[in-house]
């Protein structure tokens, strides 16, 4: 991969581009991390706590979740005032001291607020990644680079989840949130190595007018909050319908699970691939059919080979829609504006996997547990539908319009170096 010439490649880069490539994959590494770190060691957890023990256990993934929320909306103005290299010191800093606190906070709801604040970092270091992977990449690049990150994040949960039950069972489960810091100090050495300070929308002391945004991709927030619930339905229901056909083993299960995940990593190093194949939307509609027959197969299947299929598919639509969402919200903004946008794009994805267990508990209580996968499949088929008819009436990329950085009159005026 190389870095454009075109854009702001020398604002961005102090010393190898490979070096600053690995920066910017910690973004989505990071959330990635935050959520899973003391995933394995969440009984523990709850048998420490007491009577009120599995409710804090759970808060502890919850409230990263509603860190990510929170912060979503005011990282890309948080990024704009600090630039990429103040954001990043900064970020790691509150996720390296507030993921300590899982080793040494006895207090729960000390705990509980240092897990809100490690969503808060991971959020704001995420934005300043992908805003700079927008930034410092051709435009023919960045479906590589963003499904590269895709494929990272996806590994490190894998990673994360099997380190920090190594680490939990041998010292506690106290001892699995070391990863946080480690991680935190690696993310920050590579930052003051690699990325340079770069104020969005900061041209020669003034402030370039940002193209508006937000009325113009609000349907598509809404669709990615949609798509994320059901995303979600992965980490939620389906480990109950699993144990519902009859797949008793925890083991067994595990192995479900991290099946999904790296199937999702392998399928995001091939999303570059494949939408230059297929074409941007033409990606998208094949990672929404895999999702609309994998949710099929679950639904009207109590079998192994049904679960082992709707695994690969499922996996196939986390390594798609992840990367998609980024690459589109990308290509639609101008530099300025890129960071508010991509902020808001994580505050609708994460407000969908937010609203999954409030939404689908209770239908799922209504209509039983499998007439809620063949739901989810008939939402989703019907989305793949709409967006293969709207592919062939205009045979082009009909779901993405030019960017702002391309369009006729419209002046690229490049981040100016700190």
């Amino acid at each position: 991969m190389t870095l454009s010439a075109q854009t702001s490649v020398p604002s961005l880069a102090r010393g190898r581009p490979g070096l600053l490539l690995a920066t910017l994959m910690m973004g989505a590494m990071s959330i990635s991390l935050g959520f899973v770190v003391c995933m394995a060691s969440l009984p523990q957890i709850a048998q420490d706590f007491g009577s009120r023990g599995p409710f804090i256990a759970q808060m502890m993934i919850s409230t990263v979740a509603l860190g990510l929320l929170v912060g979503a909306p005011v990282s890309g103005w948080i990024l704009a005032r600090a630039g990429t290299r103040g954001t990043l010191i900064a970020s790691c800093i509150l996720f390296g001291v507030s993921g300590a606190g899982g080793m040494v906070l006895d207090n729960p709801t000390l705990l509980l607020a240092s897990r809100f604040l490690t969503g808060f970092a991971e959020v704001t270091l995420t934005t300043t990644c992908f805003w700079a992977i927008g930034t410092a990449y051709e435009q023919e690049r960045r479906p590589r680079v963003f499904g590269l990150a895709t494929t990272m994040g996806n590994a490190t949960s894998i990673a994360g989840v099997m380190i920090g039950g190594v680490l939990a069972q041998v010292g506690g489960w106290r001892l699995s949130f070391v990863q946080l810091p480690v991680f935190a100090a690696l993310t920050l050495l590579l930052g003051l190595i690699s990325l340079r300070q770069v104020k969005p929308g900061n041209s020669g002391g003034g402030t370039e007018p940002r193209a508006p945004f937000f009325k113009r991709l609000l349907p598509f927030y809404l669709l990615v909050a949609l798509l994320f619930l059901i995303l979600f339905m992965a980490s939620t229901q389906y480990v109950f319908l699993l144990q519902s056909d009859g797949i008793a083993s925890p083991t067994l299960r595990s192995i479900f699970l991290s099946a999904y995940t790296l199937i999702g990593a392998l399928t995001g190093l091939g999303y570059g691939a494949m939408q230059k194949r297929l074409s941007m939307t033409g990606t998208f509609a094949l990672g929404l059919t895999c999702m609309a027959v994998a949710l099929a197969l679950l639904g009207w299947s109590a079998n192994l080979a049904a679960a082992a299929a709707g695994t690969v598919l499922i996996g196939i639509y986390i390594g798609i829609i992840g990367t998609y969402v980024n690459h589109f919200v990308t290509e639609q903004t101008d530099a300025g504006s890129r960071g508010h946008a991509l902020g808001i794009l994580m505050t609708f994805s994460y407000l969908g996997a937010f609203l999954n267990p409030p939404v689908l508990t209770p239908l799922g209580q209504w209509l039983g547990p499998r007439n809620v996968f063949l739901l989810a499949a008939l939402i989703m088929a019907v989305i793949a539908a709409g967006t293969l008819t709207r592919l062939r009436l205009h045979r082009a990329e009909p779901l993405l319009a030019a960017s702002p950085e391309s369009l006729p009159g419209q002046q690229r005026n490049p981040p100016v170096p700190k």
